[in-house]
C-alpha cells in the first residue's frame, strides 16, 4: 500500500512538473500544446498517454530553443499531427482498448 502512495505521489509530483513547464512555453505553442493534450486524452488512456503527452512537450521546448514555430514542428495541419501519435501507439486509445474486451467476450 505505501508502495502505491509513492507511486500516485511521484506522478502528481511529475505532472504538476509538466503543467509548469507548459505555462513557460511562448503563447504560440503553449496554446497548442494544451489543445493536443485535451484532445489526446479524449482518445487514450493513463501513464502511455502521458509519455507520448511529455514527448511532445519536449518537442516543443526543443523547437523554441532552435527558434523554430510551431508549423515545423505540427505541420500544417495540429489534427493530423495528432491522429499520426494516436496511429503511431494504438495500444494507448481507448478504441484498441475496448476493441480488445470486445474480442476477449467470445473466448
Amino acid at each position: 500500500m505505501l508502495n502505491k502512495f509513492k507511486q500516485l505521489k511521484a506522478s502528481k509530483k511529475e505532472y504538476r512538473e509538466y503543467k509548469q513547464r507548459v505555462e513557460q512555453l511562448p503563447e504560440e505553442f503553449k496554446t497548442p500544446m494544451k489543445a493536443l493534450e485535451h484532445y489526446l486524452y479524449n482518445y487514450a488512456k493513463g501513464d502511455g498517454i502521458m509519455k507520448i503527452i511529455y514527448s511532445i512537450l519536449d518537442m516543443f521546448e526543443m523547437a523554441v530553443e532552435n527558434h523554430q514555430g510551431i508549423h515545423d514542428v505540427v505541420g500544417e495541419d495540429i489534427a493530423d499531427f495528432a491522429d499520426n501519435l494516436l496511429r503511431e501507439y494504438p495500444e494507448e486509445t481507448w478504441v484498441n482498448s475496448q476493441r480488445d474486451k470486445l474480442r476477449k467476450s467470445i473466448k
